[in-house]
């Protein structure tokens, strides 16, 4: 019986762990920002179409709405775009979460054996320990 001799494995287990979570947490900040942008990109869209009724109801000429019309068709593909966009990105999100999961319970697993081994072990010396001292005890006893 000896202690744990997989620490290596366990600290590498450790280190993956801590990637896939950097992992994570750079997808959620990028995650964030694609939302951010959405966000923008809809008030934008949400100003032109205020600024297009406007200009239909004051009465303007027909360049003018045709801009605003074009204007607008931009900026809902770009809407779209980052829709689709946040879309992969929180499926992203949800795989490295996944992954996160999965590093930690590899992780927990080697942890448990560990503590496994070591209590073997502890209790393995502990017999020895004790097997010594009775034969003490009898060596002094016949004294």
């Amino acid at each position: 019986m000896k202690p744990f001799s997989m620490e290596p494995v366990l600290r590498y287990r450790q280190q993956l762990e801590d990637a896939a979570r950097q992992k994570l947490f750079a997808s959620l900040e990028q995650e964030s920002k694609i939302h951010a942008s959405l966000l923008r990109a809809e008030e934008k869209l949400s100003s032109l179409y205020s600024a297009f009724s406007l200009e239909k109801q004051e009465g303007t000429t027909v360049d003018r709405l045709l801009l605003y019309e074009n204007r607008i068709r931009v900026e809902q593909t770009k809407a779209g775009q980052l829709r689709t966009e946040l879309e992969e990105q929180k499926q992203m999100v949800a795989r490295k979460r996944r992954q996160v999961i999965q590093a930690s319970q590899d992780k927990k697993a080697l942890e448990k054996l560990k503590e496994k081994q070591n209590l073997s072990y502890k209790q393995y010396k502990d017999k020895q320990e004790a097997t010594m001292l009775d034969e003490i005890a009898v060596l002094r006893y016949r004294r």
